[in-house]
C-alpha cells in the first residue's frame, strides 16, 4: 500500500484513477468499481469511448472507429464478470452477409457465416475441392483461436520464462507464429482471389498479411463460424454501457479533464496531477492511452522506461511498420443500393498496397479500402431514404522528419496540414472512381451532402496517438507476448496499463481481454481475491462439426510447418542466451527520445 493507504481506516476502499475513457479504460473502470475500488475516470475529450466514439450530423450517425464486433465470447465474458449479461445492455445484430469483396476485375466475393453458402462461394473459384480446402483452413484457424484465447488472451507474460510454461512449449508449433497469414492462406487455397479474401483481415491488427503471424487467422475463424455483429445504436453503446455499470458501483467520470502527469514518491504512485494543476491522490493509476505518448508525457520524470529489457517502441525515426487512416464520414442524399453493410475494395496490386503502407509509410498508390454503411443494418443511423457512409483508407503513419510530399506520396509524409489536404483530395477521388467503376454507378460525389475527414493528424491530436497510428504497436514477433508491454509498470509500483499498445494487443475484444488481465494483476498485487462473478477462462469454444475431425497431414506440410519453426526457435534461444550474458539495455526518455546503452555503446531513437 502507498502512503495514502496507510492513513485510511481499516476496511476503507482503495482508490483507483483511470486515465482515459477508451474502451480499455471503460472496461477496467467497470471491473475495478465492481471489485470494490473507489474509481475516478479522467478523460481529456468531452466524450467517452476514444476511437469507439460517434460523430453526429443532422440525423446521421457515424462510428468514428470500430464498426463491428468480433470474438463475441470475449464480450459475453466481460459482462458476465461484471455480474450481468451483454443482452441487458447492448442489442447486437448479426451482419448478413459478413462482407462483400469487390475486386479490380469486377468480380465480387461474398463472405458469410453460412457455412453451406461459403462452401459454394469458395468452390466458384477453387473448384470442387474448394469446400474441403476451406474446412482445412478453418480447422487450423480454430486451433489458433482456441490456443490464443487459452494461452495468450488470458495469460500474462511478465517474464521470458513464461515461454517455458508446459502449455506454451507443447503448443508453440501449432501457433504458426513464424509463418505469415498469407503463408497459411497459400497452403490451403490455390487462387490468389481466395488468399486475398481470407487474409485482408490483418488490417484489424494494423499490419500486413505478409508480415502478421499465421496465428491471426483466428479472426477469419471467428467471422466465419461466429459471425460479425453490430451494436444497435452504434459501437459506442459498448463503452457507454461499461461506464454506466461503473457508475452504478459508485465510479465518477470526469470529461474535458486532461491529466498532466502521474505523481509518485519513492517508486510508488500517489495519484495524478491534472493540467489545471490540481492533484488527485490514488493507490492505483491505470493508463488507457497510447503507450509511447504516455511514457513521454505522463511518466516523463521517471528515469527508466525499459520493459523486460526490451525497447518499448521501435519507432526508429518513425519508420516502424504501423499504420494510420484517412477516414471519410459521408452523409448521403439517398440510399446507395449496391452497397451492403460491410464492403471491401481490394487493390489490384494487393501486396504493393500493403508495402506502400508498412514499408514506405505512405498513402498507397492504389489503395484498398473499407466502406461501412451502418444505416443498412440499423436504420437509426440515417434519416429515412438516406445513407450514412464511413470510408476507411489505410495509410502509413506520420513521418516526423518528412517535410514534403514525394512523388505519389511515397516514402512517408510529415505533419504539414497543406500536404495532407492534397493527399485527402487524392484519396477521395480514387475512392469515388473505384466505387463508381466497380459498383456500376455514377454521380457519387454529388450525392455527398456533408463530409467530415479524419487524417493521421486528426488521430494524433484528438486521441494522443503517436505519429497518428490508429492501432497501437504492431503485432510482429518482436511485439507480442513477453516482448509487448504488460499490464504492470516495470519500475513504478501502483501504475498499470490497458489498451491497444499493451499486452495482449490491439482491437476492441483484445483490449477487453487485456482489461481482465489488468484487473487480475492489480488484485494480485494487493492480495485481493477475484470477484465471485469471475469464472475460469473457458468462454472461447469451437463448434462441434467437421472442423473438429482430425485430418492426416502430408509430409510436405509437416516439413513446411515445423522445419522453419525449429530453426527460428534455436535462433531465439541463442539470441536470448547472448543477451543474458551481455546484459539487457536500459532506456531513458529524454525530450521525446529513447536513449539506450549496451556496454560502452549509446543509441538514440527518435520518437
Amino acid at each position: 500500500m502507498n502512503a495514502n493507504s496507510d492513513n485510511r481506516s481499516e476496511g476503507a476502499k482503495l482508490k483507483a484513477i483511470v486515465v482515459g475513457a477508451g474502451v480499455g479504460g471503460c472496461a477496467v473502470a467497470a471491473r475495478l468499481a465492481h471489485a470494490g475500488f473507489e474509481v475516478e475516470v479522467y478523460e481529456k475529450n468531452e466524450f467517452s469511448g476514444g476511437r469507439c466514439s460517434l460523430i453526429h450530423h443532422e440525423g446521421y450517425r457515424f462510428d468514428q472507429g470500430p464498426s463491428l464486433v468480433l470474438l463475441p465470447p470475449i464480450f459475453r465474458q466481460l459482462y458476465s464478470d461484471l455480474g450481468t449479461s451483454i443482452e441487458k445492455h447492448v442489442e447486437l445484430v448479426q451482419c448478413k452477409p459478413n462482407y462483400t469483396l469487390h475486386f479490380h476485375d469486377g468480380e465480387k466475393v461474398v463472405l458469410s457465416s453460412d457455412r453451406a453458402a461459403m462452401a459454394l462461394e469458395v468452390e466458384r473459384f477453387e473448384g470442387p475441392e474448394g469446400s474441403e480446402r476451406l474446412e482445412g483452413f478453418l480447422r487450423e484457424a480454430a486451433v489458433h483461436g482456441k490456443l490464443s484465447y487459452d494461452l495468450v488472451l488470458s495469460q500474462t507474460f511478465n517474464s521470458i520464462f513464461a515461454y517455458l510454461r508446459p502449455s506454451v512449449v507443447i503448443n508453440v508449433l501449432r501457433f504458426h507464429i513464424f509463418t505469415s497469414m498469407w503463408n497459411r492462406c497459400e497452403k490451403y487455397f490455390q487462387t490468389d482471389r481466395m488468399r486475398r479474401a481470407f487474409s485482408f483481415g490483418s488490417m484489424y491488427l494494423g499490419s500486413s498479411p505478409f508480415d502478421s503471424p499465421g496465428a491471426y487467422t483466428l479472426l477469419q475463424w471467428s467471422e466465419t463460424c461466429e459471425g460479425i455483429w453490430y451494436p444497435k445504436g452504434g459501437f459506442h453503446r459498448i463503452p457507454a454501457s461499461l461506464l454506466s455499470i461503473a457508475e452504478s458501483h459508485g465510479a465518477k467520470i470526469l470529461y474535458s479533464t486532461p491529466v498532466d502527469s502521474v505523481t509518485y514518491t519513492d517508486g510508488r504512485v500517489t495519484g495524478v496531477q491534472l493540467v489545471s494543476g490540481e492533484v488527485k491522490e490514488a493507490d492505483v493509476v491505470v493508463v488507457n492511452a497510447d503507450l509511447v505518448w504516455a511514457y513521454n508525457n505522463l511518466f516523463k520524470e521517471i528515469p527508466s522506461i525499459s520493459e523486460n529489457g526490451i525497447v518499448i517502441v521501435t519507432f526508429r525515426n518513425g519508420t516502424d511498420g504501423r499504420c494510420s487512416s484517412v477516414s471519410f464520414y459521408w452523409a448521403m442524399d439517398s440510399v446507395i443500393e449496391t452497397l451492403g453493410t460491410h464492403n471491401i475494395f481490394l487493390a489490384e496490386d494487393y501486396k504493393g498496397s500493403f508495402d506502400d503502407i508498412f514499408k514506405r509509410q505512405s498513402m498507397p498508390r492504389e489503395p484498398s479500402f473499407y466502406v461501412n454503411v451502418p444505416s443498412r443494418i440499423d436504420p437509426s443511423a440515417a434519416p429515412p431514404g438516406k445513407d450514412t457512409l464511413v470510408v476507411l483508407v489505410p495509410v502509413g503513419h506520420l513521418m516526423p522528419h518528412s517535410s514534403h510530399v514525394r512523388e505519389n506520396g511515397q516514402d512517408g509524409v510529415g505533419e504539414n496540414t497543406q500536404e495532407w489536404s492534397i493527399l485527402v483530395e487524392r484519396a477521395k477521388t480514387q475512392v469515388i472512381d473505384v466505387m463508381e467503376s466497380r459498383l456500376g454507378i455514377s454521380g457519387l460525389r454529388e450525392k455527398i451532402i456533408w463530409e467530415e475527414v479524419n487524417t493521421p493528424l486528426t488521430w494524433k491530436d484528438k486521441f494522443n496517438l503517436t505519429h497518428g497510428s490508429i492501432l497501437g504497436i504492431t503485432h510482429d514477433f518482436w511485439n507480442v507476448l513477453w516482448f509487448r508491454h504488460q499490464a504492470r509498470h516495470s519500475k513504478l509500483k501502483g501504475a498499470y496499463f490497458v489498451g491497444a499498445s499493451a499486452h495482449p494487443g490491439t482491437g476492441v475484444p483484445i483490449s477487453i481481454a487485456g482489461s481482465r488481465l489488468c484487473l487480475q494483476t492489480i488484485l494480485s498485487d494487493h492480495s485481493i481475491p477475484l470477484p465471485k462473478t469471475y469464472h475460469p477462462n473457458s468462454s472461447f469454444t469451437t463448434t462441434t462439426s467437421a472442423l473438429d475431425i482430425h485430418q492426416p497431414k502430408r509430409l510436405f506440410h509437416i516439413l513446411e510447418d515445423y522445419f522453419p519453426t525449429i530453426l527460428l526457435c534455436l535462433l531465439v534461444f541463442l539470441l536470448t542466451t547472448l543477451a543474458l550474458k551481455v546484459g539487457f539495455p536500459s532506456f531513458e526518455g529524454l525530450d521525446g527520445k529513447l536513449v539506450g546503452s549496451i556496454g560502452n555503446h549509446t543509441h538514440k531513437i527518435d520518437l
